[in-house]
């Protein structure tokens, strides 16, 4: 959160004319699950505590009132995971794309074209480019929302994947995006592609 990484891929889609997925994912999980986007986004790359599991269904009111019989739970965390991987796996094999997040560097099919990147930079510069983006966010909210973040994240790689969501050797390039201007990274990037004979 905050490192660019999709400000980035965004680039590299249009650049490349490839297909940008990031967002398009919750909604294709809502649609199949039969539910609104907000449900799949407020679990999208997270693991659910044992307390929201449990809690989950629960609904609560005043001790006089109608009783209603609590909300079955429509999917597990490991239900999501797997629909979204298939959804992912779906539309790569269908179109070339830039895939942002979702543990796509190990659920998208291997290929001799894929080329995998890590976005990161120092906590400041992100909290930075958070209060840049959202008006109403200060500095202590800006880092507090990128410690869950990324405390989120590490967790749902870790559990869905059994690997290490921050380990280089996942990636072919990791990058520290606070070195120079995103659109030049970017360009960086491309050029890299090319020389590879990723890009025309």
């Amino acid at each position: 959160m905050g490192a660019g990484g999709s400000y980035i891929g965004q680039i590299l889609a249009t650049s490349l004319g490839f297909k940008y997925v990031d967002r398009e994912v919750l909604h294709l999980a809502a649609e199949e699950f039969g539910c609104d986007d907000d449900t799949i986004a407020s679990r999208a790359e997270r693991v659910s505590s044992f307390w929201e599991r449990i809690l989950g269904g629960l609904t609560f009111g005043a001790p006089d009132s109608r009783y209603s019989p609590p909300p079955l739970r429509q999917f597990s965390d490991q239900e999501l995971f797997e629909k979204q991987t298939e959804i992912l796996r779906r539309i790569a094999d269908k179109h070339d794309c830039v895939v942002i997040g979702w543990a796509g560097v190990y659920i998208v099919r291997r290929h001799p074209a894929m080329f995998n990147i890590f976005c990161h930079a120092p906590t400041s510069f992100r909290a930075r480019r958070l209060m840049e983006l959202y008006a109403d966010l200060d500095q202590p909210k800006a880092r507090a929302l990128i410690k869950e973040s990324d405390e989120m994240r590490e967790k749902y790689f870790a559990e869905m994947t059994d690997h290490e969501w921050t380990c280089a050797r996942n990636y072919h390039l990791s990058i520290d995006t606070s070195l120079m201007p995103l659109d030049e990274i970017a360009q960086t990037i491309l050029a890299i592609l090319k020389s590879k004979g990723l890009a025309g």
